[in-house]
């Protein structure tokens, strides 16, 4: 049998090719362009430079998009490199909605292509030729202008799913909000240490350190309670975790149920519901009667969470566990409720600042709590961490006004 009759084409599944290509990190932009008065664009995680004399650049569409012929049309295209902030202008532009550019900020570029706002860099361009490449094309772009607009990180597209880029790790940036956390945290050092011995359980402060994390920022125990949490443990705020840090701040429960993916019309009423009898009631608890095991599991994926930096494939796996684990948060709790097993009590310190009540970044929890309690008792709970949170607050606007002032300052709990 001669070499020409031997069949190369290789025999592996195609999964096992999209998995491989997928541990290597690609840049993500949207290619748009006005085609009949009319925005148009694509994104793209197979942008490249090409050449520097001629400047040309390339991005890779599939032959089958329905939205790349439209861009053939435009005299001139804008390719919008994303931001690592900019996920959710991302998963907008990458979707069939036709409004879509209604989502996202954009302006005019002097070429007459959309520019997206918040951009790291904007490349200017006309298509001049395309090259077909088995179900993609080769798309040359002739550049005729580039800037870099905002000089931060990139979005990065890596094994199926969005990220950011991070030069030095994120020790620098945690250290920094860990110290102002935990000075935060122990402005409610004397209630917690009340509450945990009144009640022979742990108490905590938890305190926001980033738009999508928490930190615990000091801990006290009663009774036989073991120290079973560490100070610096990120909490991350997704539903349904965080809905007594967040119930109190309309723009946080904005970027919270933005968190939820897809964005399921049924699920968002299920939390918008749940937020507002955190509201009415003044605190949220955590119930584990049905399914103590789906806790334990919920639990893990928080320590794997605060442990390291997720790759794109276990930050899928560890925030579908804690998507699935809503059942035991946003309870309602009935008068004649008995045997009540609860994982948590939580309530927030309002900002110490004059007007409606607002979040200040802080909550404090009671934990390992005695099981089998009523309704009566959980009251009771609720209302010493209330009168407590209310200390705390008049303490953030006298002896740790400046610890407050120092937390604010640095954007810690702003979404």
């Amino acid at each position: 049998m001669s070499i020409a009759e031997v069949d190369q084409r290789p025999h592996f599944d195609p999964r096992a090719f999209r998995d491989v290509m997928g541990h290597y990190p690609t840049g993500v932009v949207v290619v748009s362009a006005m085609v009949n008065e009319t925005p148009v664009g694509m994104v793209v995680g197979t942008f490249s430079s090409v050449s520097l004399e001629p400047p040309l650049v390339a991005f890779m569409p599939m032959t089958t998009s329905s939205t790349y012929p439209k861009l053939r049309e435009a005299d001139h295209v804008c390719i919008s490199v994303f931001a690592h902030d900019q996920m959710q202008a991302c998963r907008s532009l990458a979707s069939k909605d036709p409004e879509k550019f209604d989502k996202v900020g954009w302006t005019l570029s002097a070429w007459g292509a959309p520019m997206i706002d918040g951009a790291v860099a904007h490349i200017h361009g006309r298509i001049t030729e395309e090259v077909e490449a088995g179900d993609h094309y080769i798309t040359l772009v002739s550049v005729d202008d580039l800037a870099v607009d905002r000089g931060v990180t990139p979005l990065l597209f890596f094994q199926g799913g969005y990220g950011g880029f991070s030069t030095t790790g994120l020790s620098a940036h945690v250290d920094e909000s860990l110290i102002s956390a935990v000075r935060l945290a122990e402005a409610a050092r004397p209630q917690l240490d009340e509450l945990a011995q009144r009640f022979s359980c742990s108490a905590a402060a938890l305190v926001q350190i980033s738009s999508l994390d928490q930190t615990i920022g000091a801990t006290s125990y009663g009774g036989s309670t073991d120290a079973d949490e560490r100070i610096g443990v990120r909490i991350p705020l997704i539903p349904p975790l965080g809905e007594a840090a967040v119930a109190w701040s309309p723009d946080q429960v904005t970027a919270w149920l933005g968190r939820i993916f897809p964005q399921d019309e049924a699920v968002l009423t299920y939390y918008r519901e749940a937020l507002t009898r955190v509201r009415e009631q003044g605190y949220a608890v955590s119930r584990i009667n049905h399914d103590p095991a789906g806790y334990d599991e919920l639990n893990e994926a928080l320590a794997e969470w605060a442990g390291a930096e997720l790759t794109p494939a276990r930050d899928r796996a560890v925030r579908t566990t804690i998507a699935q684990s809503r059942q035991y948060f946003g309870c309602a709790l009935d008068e004649v409720d008995t045997n009540i097993d609860l994982a948590s009590v939580v309530v927030p310190v309002f900002a110490p600042e004059a007007g409606e009540p607002t979040n200040s970044g802080l909550v404090i929890r009671l934990g390992n709590l005695p099981s089998g309690v009523d309704a009566a008792t959980v009251r009771e709970w609720a209302t010493a961490l209330q009168e407590a949170a209310a200390e705390v607050s008049r303490t953030l606007a006298g002896p740790a006004a400046k610890d407050y002032r120092r937390y604010t300052a640095a954007g810690l709990r702003s979404a």
